[in-house]
């Protein structure tokens, strides 16, 4: 692709050369005008002489100039020829009255006939002297107009090179740049035509720099807590090897199968949370069926709801319909069925929900088990954030996951006691833009 300071370039210096040829026709059609006029006069003027005034001894200079050069010819009353310019070319008479073209030999010529004193005159010209006479005259005259030019070239060498100057200090102060370098650039010495650039370009860097700076928080808390899984698991195998009977072994296995599905969730959620982090393409977006995707939640959790004899129900199906990404919102409502399955006493009750509020629609999970403090509900989207005292095991990713996925949705997530009277258990409500 072509450089923009080879286009300005070419640009500029076409339009200039366009110009300067323009003015050159133009000059050189009003001189052309200009010395058919004068020359006419002049075949006037001569055929206005009298004729024995151009007699051979009448010491007339011979004609030198090139505009000079004119046949002049005399015919008596009796057609008999005198030739008033010896030496020249004869041309044919015309007999004409006036001014009249003529062809001869190929060669285009300008004549002027009249009768005076019973004598008939004729005076011509070859039309190609007067167009060199115009050209050597445009050529004198456009000199300057061809230094200006030659002049104006290099002015706007120099002016293009200058106004480019910022664009390649730019260039440089981006090139330089490293992934931990990600100051935002000065705006201050940039032209106004600049400043969206780099204004574009500091809004891409700070979001780079808050997608490392996650990316890297992301690593170190992974790390973090992938150690303890993997070290108790380490101890429980130790366990094993140790063993003394058959009946301790077995318990020790039980336990590291404990410790690896502990294991296993961690990573699949680390792996779903990576996955929902980054914002969502138009191509993900189609239209999904918030009460279809409810009842196909409550078919994937029902064995565990069963085992735990907890009842796993829609509250008022209805059909509500919103543009989403249906495999992020399959993921954020599973999180939070699974959360409430959890915490939820044997016994209890889940309930979920679609609808209409206020013209937004929502998705609502709500359940009646011990409920979270008020005081804890700010942080329950931290990642690995759990409150003291919990009794079940987990990682602390479900609800990181739920509001990531909620974020590209453009979503809030309301969190409210699901019994107000007993402030027990927990309602965790999603609400999609109108």
């Amino acid at each position: 692709m072509m450089t923009i300071r080879r286009q300005l370039l070419l640009g500029l210096m076409g339009a200039m050369l366009l110009c300067v040829l323009g003015a050159g026709a133009s000059l050189y059609r009003s001189l052309l005008s200009e010395t058919n006029e004068l020359a006419d006069l002049q075949l006037r003027q001569l055929a206005a002489a009298l004729p024995h005034e151009f007699a051979p001894d009448s010491g007339m200079p011979a004609a030198e100039d090139p505009e000079e050069e004119f046949v002049l010819q005399s015919w008596d009353e009796e057609g008999k020829q005198q030739s008033l310019l010896p030496g020249r070319q004869e041309l044919p008479r015309y007999a004409v009255q006036g001014f009249s073209m003529a062809t001869v030999d190929g060669e285009q010529w300008r004549l002027y006939g009249e009768t005076r004193r019973g004598r008939y005159v004729q005076v011509a010209q070859r039309m190609e002297v007067r167009d060199e006479l115009a050209a050597s005259m445009t050529l004198r005259a456009g000199a300057p107009l061809l230094l200006f030019g030659a002049v104006l070239a290099v002015l706007i060498v120099v002016v293009v090179g200058r106004a480019l100057r910022p664009l390649n200090r730019l260039a440089q102060a981006v090139a330089g740049r490293s992934p931990d370098a990600l100051t935002p650039l000065a705006t201050d010495d940039m032209p106004p035509e600049l400043r969206p650039v780099v204004l574009a370009l500091n809004g891409l860097m700070q979001r780079f720099e808050a997608a490392l700076t996650a990316q890297r928080t992301f690593v170190a808390d992974a790390a973090h807590e992938l150690r303890s899984p993997l070290t108790a698991l380490k101890l429980q195998l130790q366990l094993v090897e140790r063993a003394g009977s058959e009946q301790a072994r077995q318990v020790a296995l039980v336990k590291m199968h404990e410790r690896l599905d502990r294991g296993t969730h961690l990573v699949r959620q680390l792996l779903s949370l990576a996955r929902h982090e980054t914002p969502l393409g138009a191509a993900q977006r189609r239209p999904v069926d918030l009460g279809l995707l409810l009842e196909a939640a409550v078919a994937d959790h029902s064995a565990l709801a069963d085992s735990r004899n907890i009842d796993l129900g829609i509250e008022a199906p209805t059909q509500v319909v919103i543009v989403a990404d249906a495999d992020g919102l399959r993921v954020l409502l599973n999180n939070l069925i699974d959360n409430a399955l959890r915490y939820t006493q044997q016994g209890g009750r889940v309930d979920l929900q679609t609808a209409v509020e206020n013209g937004r629609p929502l998705l609502r999970v709500r359940d009646n088990g011990p409920g979270v403090p008020a005081e804890h509900r700010a942080r329950l989207f931290d990642r690995f954030f759990r409150p003291d005292g919990q009794q079940v095991w987990g990682c602390g990713l479900g609800l990181s996951i739920v509001r990531n996925i909620a974020d590209h949705h453009q979503a809030d997530i309301v969190l409210t006691e699901a019994e107000a009277e007993t402030r027990r258990g927990l309602c965790v409500t999603v609400v999609f833009k109108p």
